[in-house]
């Protein structure tokens, strides 16, 4: 119904109409995962975690999770993270890897670009300058041990941006362009990165501009996407016409697409990824500021009526379910042979959890870049796997790489 009927419109005509005009696939990138409405008064959601028994063969099983010096170090800031042993500042004061360290060079299957919709301006993807990150590390905060993103601040101002996202594009956003990516990839010792672009029903310029960034760097992968609702012939063009352009893999996002992995439409989708064995990766999980009826669109379980529908589907469950681990992780025990685990956004207590109790074949750093910077997720990697480090030659490359068929 309509109000130019004189009758109130539906609760399911709002949500509908806050989809378009939001861009909402465009603030869907992290776990950065914001609603149109602040409850200050709400608790935040605890986290899942302490019911899923470690593996028989996990690493460090009777030792304590993270030493005790890394704690003693009380890294409070990104700046400070010069104080661990693998990170130093170059000529012009920013952040980079050591040489010496060790570490890579690295894939990371999870980040983003700065997206455009509907009116706003372009992003000149060849600028360069400081990056707009979208959650503060320079705040005072437990850096590697919490993760306490997004903060009721930061979610609000991602929603009033959002909100203004098809008529003007963000100053931030604009910052967040291929090259100013690929110049922290230097920094990091990056070998590739994979780009995962948004869908959003009309305008979807956020993953035409994404396909074209292979000439600013040829470490960049770029996945493809659809807004898969309704399915049908055009559909499926969107799709051949990504997959003549080389894509690997489609990124999905339950809740900003509005659409749950168990809707038929969704599981064309992954029918056409299981047939053209193209990798399907997921978000999976939320934080806890989102309104209910896009939580319930994300919940692990509802994926396992793809995966058990589609035996050769390969599926990536980004974030590994972000508040929702210990879920996230049963499901993905139950298709360990096909599903794999991202660990952005994760603390590096959290990491070295999900590494008692998956297979360390599956599990994938990531960063979520621009959510993010790359250096936060790197120092939490390093500080998880410093009692194992033999993991981290296929945590930091050689998992990315058999998914991605990098040689």
């Amino acid at each position: 119904m309509s109000k130019s009927e004189g009758k109130p419109v539906s609760k399911r005509m709002r949500r509908r109409t806050f989809l378009v005009l939001c861009g909402a696939g465009a603030a869907a990138g992290g776990v950065g995962v914001v609603s149109y409405r602040h409850r200050r008064t709400r608790p935040e959601l605890a986290e899942s975690i302490g019911n899923v028994a470690p593996l028989p063969n996990a690493p460090f099983p009777n030792d304590p999770l993270i030493p005790k010096d890394f704690e003693e170090l009380g890294i409070r800031r990104m700046s400070e993270l010069v104080r661990l042993p693998w990170f130093t500042k170059d000529e012009t004061g920013q952040l980079c890897l050591r040489p010496e360290a060790g570490i890579g060079p690295v894939i990371d299957p999870h980040a983003h670009l700065g997206w455009a919709f509907g009116l706003g301006k372009s992003i000149d993807m060849t600028r360069t300058g400081k990056v707009e990150y979208f959650y503060d590390y320079e705040r005072d905060q437990d850096v590697l041990f919490t993760q306490n993103h997004p903060t009721l601040e930061e979610a609000k101002s991602i929603t009033n941006e959002n909100l203004k996202l098809y008529i003007k594009t963000p100053e931030r956003n604009q910052s967040q362009s291929a090259a100013n990516l690929s110049a922290e990839m230097d920094r990091m010792n990056y070998r590739n990165i994979v780009l995962l672009p948004i869908a959003v029903p009309k305008h979807p310029r956020h993953v035409h501009d994404t396909l074209k960034t292979g000439p600013i760097d040829p470490r960049f992968v770029a996945f493809g996407a659809i807004y898969p609702k309704p399915w049908g012939p055009d559909k499926l063009a969107q799709l051949e016409t990504q997959k003549k352009a080389g894509i690997i893999g489609i990124k999905y996002h339950p809740e900003f697409q509005m659409i749950a992995p168990d809707n038929p439409d969704m599981m064309k989708l992954f029918e056409w990824c299981e047939a053209n064995n193209i990798i399907a990766y997921s978000h999976v999980g939320y934080t806890g500021h989102e309104p209910g009826f896009m939580k319930r669109k994300s919940v692990p379980d509802r994926f396992i009526k793809a995966l058990q529908a589609f035996p050769k589907l390969r599926m990536v469950f980004a974030h590994t379910g972000v508040r929702l681990m210990d879920e996230t992780l049963e499901v993905a025990r139950k298709f360990e042979d096909r599903v794999w685990l991202d660990i952005s956004g994760r603390s590096a207590a959290n990491i070295a959890y999900i590494f008692q109790r998956y297979s360390t074949e599956k599990i994938m750093y990531a960063s979520d870049w621009p959510f993010m910077p790359l250096a936060i997720m790197m120092a939490r990697g390093l500080v998880a796997t410093e009692r194992c480090p033999q993991l981290r030659e296929n945590f930091f490359r050689a998992n990315a790489a058999r998914l991605l068929n990098l040689a």
